[in-house]
């Protein structure tokens, strides 16, 4: 065997170039393969993760915007419709609720640095149940005209704990009690303030636009969400699982996209790569003409062509994995622009078991492409051969 792998390391170095062309589109073709797959499953874990940190169960908005409560959950974007708090009696009188807060999401004009401030309306008393993966600089606000900063907030405008902001629009101010250090996540763009005192600047003194819900026994979930539905009329819930169902059904989508693209290439690839060992073969005949006269069988010349395209392959797959683990940041900058929602974090691993799969899926490809040229090769008769 090693005789044959010196063999088929000494015929590929011959032709470098055509070598390398055809390893170029190999290589390319598994860094895709490997970067779709290890992303996805980055992405997933990533998700998973996030909505682990929200501490609650389920939200209960208005009816009719299932699509917006994962942008609210994940994003805090803002949902057009309002949900009235009075069925926050009936959800706390629920049997099996640990608690019900009500969540209020707004954009909030600020005439002196002109911006729209994003606004977080929530009960300062549960923040840290709400979210708990949460690290604040200073102190929960203790009254209505005290607010937290996000970090990306405070970063951009240079505030610090102590300051105030003002919003003569609203015929308000605010002191900031507290600054939330870098989560890496959209939380770090918004202004947190008591519910009420968001409930007064955006006048909706009985309005949210969710309620975020825990559970005292999550085995229970599903018949406490069956029951609330029943009982309570115009609301709609969704679990922490059907959002991160959703978010992942539209990056199981794009994963689709990106293998079909990845297998379009790779089968351009494994064609380069017959083409290339072909014309070796015929450029090759007499040399293999001499080798089938001096003794070499036909299997011997099949195993030598086949080997040199296994080579390729996994010469090939090999350098794609270590491109895309190299530039897994860059990659990570890309998805993040053309996904809506990615998780924060990298998301770019090297994963062994993915690593392992591309590599035996690169060497796979090398044997079908060396197939039909070894069989060629191995059909060659040496009189014919020497004749040319």
């Amino acid at each position: 065997m090693v005789v044959f792998l010196r063999l088929a390391f000494q015929n590929l170095n011959r032709y470098k170039t055509r070598s390398l062309l055809a390893l170029f589109g190999i290589a390319t073709s598994v860094a895709v393969l490997f970067s779709i797959l290890s992303f996805n499953k980055g992405f997933e874990k990533g998700l998973a993760k996030e909505l682990e940190r929200t501490g609650i169960h389920f939200m209960v908005v208005p009816s009719g915007c299932p699509h917006e409560v994962a942008s609210l959950v994940l994003h805090g974007s803002i949902i057009p419709k309002f949900l009235d708090l009075a069925v926050m009696d009936k959800i706390k009188a629920f049997e099996g609720i640990e608690f019900a807060s009500p969540i209020l999401v707004a954009q909030l004009p600020n005439p002196e640095q002109k911006r729209v401030d994003l606004v977080y309306g929530i009960e300062m008393a549960k923040i840290m149940q709400i979210k708990p993966h949460w690290n604040i600089e200073g102190a929960v606000p203790k009254d209505d005209h005290e607010i937290i900063l996000g970090a990306e907030m405070a970063g951009h405008q240079g505030l610090k704990v102590g300051d105030v902001i003002n919003y003569p629009n609203v015929s308000a101010s605010f002191r900031v009690s507290g600054i939330l250090k870098k989560t890496g996540t959209q939380d770090d763009a918004f202004i947190y303030m008591p519910i009420e005192a968001a409930q007064t600047i955006f006048k909706k003194p009985s309005g949210a636009t969710a309620v975020g819900v825990k559970v005292t026994d999550p085995a229970l979930l599903t018949k406490i969400t069956d029951g609330l539905a029943e009982q309570v009329p115009g609301i709609q819930i969704v679990t922490m699982n059907q959002v991160m169902s959703s978010i992942s059904t539209l990056a199981a989508s794009a994963k689709v996209l990106g293998l079909s693209i990845a297998i379009i290439a790779i089968i351009v690839s494994a064609v380069g790569v017959m083409n290339a060992m072909l014309m070796a073969v015929f450029e090759r005949t007499q040399e293999i003409g001499m080798m089938r006269a001096i003794g070499a069988a036909r299997s011997d010349i099949f195993r030598i062509i086949l080997i040199e395209g296994m080579l390729l392959t996994a010469t090939g797959g090999l350098a794609g994995i270590l491109v895309s683990v190299a530039g897994s940041d860059l990659i990570g900058l890309f998805v993040r622009r053309i996904m809506p929602y990615a998780p924060a974090g990298s998301m770019g691993h090297f994963d062994p078991g993915i690593a392992g799969a591309s590599l035996i899926f690169a060497v796979i490809v090398g044997i079908c492409s060396g197939l039909y040229p070894a069989w060629k090769a191995s059909r060659i008769q040496p009189i014919e051969a020497i004749r040319g």
